[in-house]
């Protein structure tokens, strides 16, 4: 056997093992705890309780006996980015599917950036982009939020040189929970020669979406998921808005990517769109029960939320209060101390009783402390 030298396998996997970017080392854990799975409050990942499972599996069921699982079938996918782009009024060819947002996020990274190119985010913000950015051997360049967590529109255009490729954006804003306005995104887009990246995962529980921007400005895309306004986080379908230059080669380099069996139930559950519609409204509404009732805490500081989770910071320690919860059976997520908003915690907006026995068990905690 000739020479077998495998030293620059050993070096890569050496650089990769602490990515740490898979959900399997989340679930592994944060939602590791010593508590009965039925006992357990899961409030820590964004997930919609809203909608009814039996309605989603019954249209996952018809849309299994309506096609030929042995085929392949393209049809199913024109078919659904006829519906995605009715549904957020933009034409099918402005449309991009995948297997959920985050890869699209990865698909951006790979196309658009080489070794010594700059990326610009803000922070706080979803720490995935870093991640994704720094496997392709690009900087990541953090601009911090104002003290309101507006954008610092003028800050981030300084930080955009001719090495900066993309900026990411995420609005609304995971984890500070508010949206951007549109001229500030206008702006961004106009002034930029970079490729502005709108992450939208919450826009549905927002005011608004900046798609229609996408569709004119050749430098925007807009990342859009199912895994939460459609309580779908466990399909991982996720889509883009861009310009129709810009999609069709998207398309192109990421042909297989969602099967006809997902492709027919999306197209199924965007025909009866007011099962998404009115969960949202639920949502909303919840949220703002939520914040008052958190707000009413008086021990607690609360951001406002255009998501479908609500941002607090204990005046006690974070994690203390948060590991209190975990010995009730809730989880909540602790987001470390962060640039501008500090060390705090993250609830998803459940179903009333969920809220009420969260809210019930941290003031008992607060109380402890």
């Amino acid at each position: 056997m000739r020479n077998k030298n495998l030293g620059w396998l050993d070096e890569r996997i050496g650089s990769l093992k602490s990515f740490d970017g898979s959900l399997l080392g989340y679930v592994g854990s944060s939602r590791n705890i010593n508590a009965d799975s039925g006992q357990v409050l899961r409030l820590d990942s964004n997930e919609n309780f809203f909608i009814d499972n039996n309605v989603l599996t019954s249209l996952l069921a018809e849309a299994v006996k309506s096609i030929d699982l042995r085929l392949y079938d393209p049809s199913g996918i024109v078919e659904l980015r006829e519906a995605l782009g009715r549904y957020v009024c933009v034409p099918p060819r402005c449309i991009t599917v995948s297997s959920g947002s985050e890869q699209l996020v990865d698909l951006v990274a790979r196309l658009f950036l080489e070794k010594g190119d700059e990326v610009v985010s803000i922070v706080p913000s979803f720490f995935m982009y870093r991640k994704r950015v720094e496997l392709e051997g690009a900087k990541f360049v953090e601009v911090p939020l104002n003290g309101d967590l507006s954008l610092d529109v003028d800050a981030i255009l300084e930080n955009v040189s001719s090495r900066t490729k993309v900026v990411f954006i995420c609005s609304p804003n995971n984890p500070t929970g508010n949206q951007f306005g549109w001229d500030e995104i206008r702006a961004l887009a106009k002034e930029s020669s970079a490729l502005i990246v709108l992450d939208e995962a919450y826009a549905e529980f927002g005011d608004f979406s900046v798609s229609s921007l996408a569709v004119k400005e050749r430098n925007v895309i807009v990342i859009r998921t199912f895994s939460k306004a459609f309580g779908l986080a466990g399909l991982r379908f996720g889509y883009s808005v861009s310009h129709p230059e810009l999609s069709s080669v998207i398309s192109e380099v990421l042909p297989y990517t969602v099967s006809s069996l997902v492709a027919e139930f999306l197209v199924r559950l965007l025909s009866q769109l007011d099962i998404v519609e009115k969960s949202v409204e639920k949502v909303k509404a919840e949220r703002s029960r939520l914040i008052r009732s958190l707000c009413a805490l008086d021990r607690v500081k609360v951001l406002d939320s255009k998501a479908n989770f609500v941002t607090f910071k204990p005046y006690e320690k974070a994690d203390l209060v948060c590991q209190g919860l975990s010995d009730r059976g809730i989880l909540v997520k602790d987001l470390g101390d962060l640039p501008v908003i500090g060390h705090c915690l993250r609830v998803t907006v459940g179903l009333p009783h969920m809220n009420d026995c969260f809210l019930d068990s941290l003031e008992r905690v607060l109380n402890q402390g």
